[in-house]
């Protein structure tokens, strides 16, 4: 009896250490998150120049609409909205575009990868795929969005 049963134990703990390491679940990434893009100064010398910048809110969650995550973009030049959606995967969620606003050209097919926000211990980490910054001297990948709420 007592070798059916270590038998059984070792065949369950086997068949469970093979399933995939689960995500955290999306509700765990519901909240708003922030990225804002300095783009340096124009209109004059140094300090007496106008700082510009480009800020992005992703909010994710049931008030983000009817896919649950929206990205918009405002800022020097820039005024886009679009819906999108996202999936948890292990410690990190990836946002992939669903559709812009009627008024908005699409830049891409839905299901499109855009970035990945992964948590690390130093914080939240994010990787830009199809989704491309302002400026080409900003960074692909780093400390990009910040959660504010």
């Amino acid at each position: 009896m007592a070798n059916w049963f270590t038998t059984a134990m070792l065949g369950i703990t086997g068949a469970l250490a093979a399933l995939p390491a689960s995500a955290a679940p999306l509700p765990t990434w519901y909240g708003t998150y922030v990225w804002e893009e300095s783009l340096g100064r124009v209109g004059g010398e140094g300090r007496d120049g106008v700082a510009i910048f480009v800020t992005r809110t992703l909010t994710l969650g049931p008030s983000a609409g009817s896919t649950g995550c929206r990205l918009s973009a405002e800022g020097y030049q820039t005024f886009e909205e679009l819906k999108c959606t996202a999936t948890p995967e292990m410690e990190s969620v990836i946002i992939k575009l669903y559709k812009f606003r009627p008024t908005d050209a699409g830049r891409g097919p839905s299901g499109t990868r855009l970035f990945r926000i992964v948590r690390t211990e130093n914080g939240l980490m994010t990787r830009l795929e199809s989704y491309d910054a302002t400026s080409d001297a900003t960074p692909r990948s780093g400390r990009l969005f910040r959660r504010v709420g």
